[in-house]
C-alpha cells in the first residue's frame, strides 16, 4: 500500500508519539498502559 506523503508523515509522527508513551511507561511499570500502546501501535503499523 503506498501512502501519500502528508498522510505517512503523520504516520511516522504517531508512530513516535505511541512508541515514546510506550517507553515511559514500561519505565514506571505500568504495565495496562503499555498493552494498550503496545495494541495502538501494532494497530497503525499492520495497515503499512
Amino acid at each position: 500500500m503506498i501512502m501519500a506523503m502528508p498522510q505517512r508523515d503523520e504516520t511516522i509522527e504517531a508512530i513516535k508519539r505511541l512508541d515514546a508513551l510506550l517507553e515511559y511507561a514500561v519505565m514506571h511499570g505500568d504495565e495496562a498502559e503499555a498493552e494498550r500502546l503496545r495494541a495502538a501501535l501494532r494497530k497503525l503499523t499492520d495497515k503499512v
